[in-house]
């Protein structure tokens, strides 16, 4: 038996390290290992360890350019203001200056600007500037369904076209 006797206590010079150990060593008068601050460190190391796990495989996996496959317009800009021109004349809104007065979008846009842009995705993008706003509407190329976009956030006063 390794270890040397001295009276009835065995000393042992065996040194017992585990990862159990190091993490929760046993304290206390009735030596619990399992407490809160075992869960905490175990919780922590696990975390980190998953984390460091998702971070690797994230980079490996993605890290990659892919390439959209670009839908091709089958119209040309001339197409694609009409249906945003007929929408605009078919919508009525609440007016910048008084809610209770309702003006036409068209009347409200008809000297301004518009730039009509194809997104490579199968939809137009058209943008018109307005009272120090700039209002975007969608439009799908094979259907002409116009939209409007509504993540334009301004802290100016806007209308609903």
């Amino acid at each position: 038996m390794p270890g040397r006797m001295v009276g009835h206590i065995r000393f042992s010079t065996e040194i017992k390290l585990s990862l159990l150990d190091t993490l929760a060593p046993q304290r206390g008068p009735d030596k619990r290992r399992y407490g809160p601050m075992f869960l905490a460190k175990t919780s922590f190391y696990l975390a980190a360890f998953f984390g460091a796990i998702f971070v690797f495989t994230s980079f490996v996996l993605f890290d990659g350019d892919r390439e959209l496959k670009v839908i091709p317009a089958t119209r040309v800009e001339s197409e694609i203001f009409d249906p945003v021109q007929q929408y605009l004349k078919a919508t009525n809104v609440a007016s910048i200056d008084d809610v209770n007065v309702e003006v036409n979008c068209w009347s409200e846009f008809e000297n301004e600007d518009f730039n009509v842009e194809y997104l490579d995705r199968g939809s137009w993008r058209v943008d018109a500037f307005y009272n120090l706003v700039r209002y975007y509407w969608r439009i799908d190329d094979k259907t002409l369904e116009v939209t409007r976009d509504p993540w334009n956030r301004s802290t100016n006063p806007t209308i609903r076209c």
